[in-house]
């Protein structure tokens, strides 16, 4: 019987310990299956260069001289269950993306091609339409006006007044090249490349080119080159590249103009706000994003926004190695009048005045970092969306590796508070079984020698 006493207070050890290791388990595992198994939102998406295009004006083969530029426009529709996105990204005019959100997933649209490229002295102004209108619930767009261009003689890397620029590359004055050459609809990208149709400056483009990498995505993700900005269904991103542009100064540095303009809803309002993060897993030595939103009223939810890293690339391959400061500036006001001509913004808004309109600057370098001379070329990613912008998180491996690294050590205290807790209740039990197995044996013994006494 004492052989077996030992055994059997292990086996109610056993028993206690194995559920709450099995409950442990069993939150680990949810865990597990609610981070990895969440489904990720999408749209089904496609890519069109110049839809409807029936004059010869805005076909590729009309534009083969290498001094004429291609009229490009590219359509990006994205189907929801129950909405509908539309993108256009354009150079007809300065480099414009025009994004327009509508309730309805059948909404369509439509170019008047004659009226945009101003055919038998047309107007522009409603050359661009989305139907049915009803369905339209909110409307906005980005346009890349100039780059600036600035000698950096204290190397502060900071963008100066406007009379210490150079004169500004207007980006309305370009040849485009055909983006229908570039055009992959497999993975939704597609160059527009351009060279300066300004006849001053066209020396300084003998071998070099502005340009713009655009991007859609059907489903949540990341880019898979640094800065490797959160993708999602509702959005667009570029990669804006100055490539080998023969400098003016021996300092060189390049900066852009962005003009943001905005459907005006009642208390419509437009934000520029840095935000900080302590994890710099996707964009090693980068702790900041900016981001610019707009919101109408006290809403919670952001109608649209723009998003990027401060940081840009001085090589086609990127790396930490290669990266340096992109610089923000301060949001300003701009009238109707400041806003380049023959756009896709101006074809689609029927009033200008209407309208919220912002500009921003953001400038490329760091102080110390050889300037744009050193090596002929700077490139800048961001996105433009729908709705709130996706922001950072921690991801499943360093969530995975974090819990390893906290959770191991706390289970083995648990277990090990847990063993030793039982062991000193199996050892007080076995010491009150003894003690009074000995006084039961003292009492027979009494009892025995008690009796004989008395025979």
């Amino acid at each position: 019987c004492a052989s077996r006493e030992p055994k059997m207070a292990a086996s109610r050890r056993e028993r206690r310990t194995c559920p709450c290791f099995s409950r442990f388990c069993l939150v680990l595992a949810v865990f597990t299956s609610l981070a990895v198994g969440q489904e990720l939102f999408s749209r089904k998406v496609s890519m069109q260069y110049n839809p409807g295009c029936n004059i010869r004006e805005c076909q590729s083969s009309s534009n083969d001289s290498d001094t004429d530029s291609h009229n490009n426009l590219v359509h990006i529709l994205a189907r929801g269950k129950r909405d509908s996105l539309h993108y256009v990204w354009s150079t007809i005019g300065a480099p414009t993306v025009l994004m327009v959100h509508t309730t309805s997933t059948q909404s369509k649209l439509t170019v008047d091609w004659e009226k945009l490229l101003k055919v038998g002295n047309k107007t522009i102004d409603g050359a661009i339409t989305v139907e049915p209108g009803s369905a339209v619930d909110y409307s906005m767009a980005v346009i890349f006006n100039k780059i600036w261009e600035y000698e950096d003689l204290n190397d502060t890397s900071q963008l100066p007044d406007n009379k210490e620029l150079f004169e500004p590359y207007d980006l309305s004055e370009m040849r485009w090249r055909d983006f229908n050459s570039t055009l992959n609809s497999t993975s939704l990208t597609g160059n527009f490349t351009g060279e300066t149709n300004q006849t001053h400056m066209e020396p300084l483009f003998q071998n070099g080119t502005i340009s713009f990498r655009i991007h859609a995505f059907n489903t949540e993700g990341r880019m898979s080159d640094l800065p490797h900005l959160q993708s999602t269904a509702n959005q667009t991103q570029f990669d804006v590249t100055i490539d080998s542009v023969e400098p003016r100064g021996n300092m060189s540095r390049f900066a852009i103009e962005l003009m943001f303009i905005t459907q005006d809803k009642k208390g419509t309002h437009v934000d520029l706000k840095k935000s900080k993060s302590i994890d710099d897993e996707y964009t090693p030595g980068v702790f900041e994003l900016f981001e610019l939103t707009t919101a109408h009223g006290g809403a919670d939810q952001a109608d649209s926004y723009m998003q990027w890293k401060p940081v840009c690339y001085t090589d086609r391959k990127r790396s930490m190695g290669v990266a340096t400061r992109a610089n923000t500036y301060k949001l300003k006001d701009l009238k109707t009048t400041d806003l380049p001509q023959d756009t896709v913004a101006r074809a689609y808004f029927p009033d200008l005045d209407q309208l919220q309109r912002k500009a921003v600057n953001v400038s490329f370098g760091l102080s110390k970092d050889g300037t744009y001379v050193a090596s002929n070329y700077t490139s800048w990613t961001a996105s433009v969306g729908y709705g709130d912008p996706p922001y950072e998180t921690l991801s499943l491996l360093v969530i995975v590796v974090i819990s390893t690294g906290l959770g191991i050590p706390v289970v083995i205290i648990l277990f090990g508070g847990l063993f030793v807790c039982c062991r000193q209740k199996d050892k007080s039990a076995k010491e009150k079984k003894t003690e009074s197995d000995e006084y039961n044996r003292t009492d027979d013994y009494s009892r025995a020698n008690g009796s004989n006494t008395i025979n």
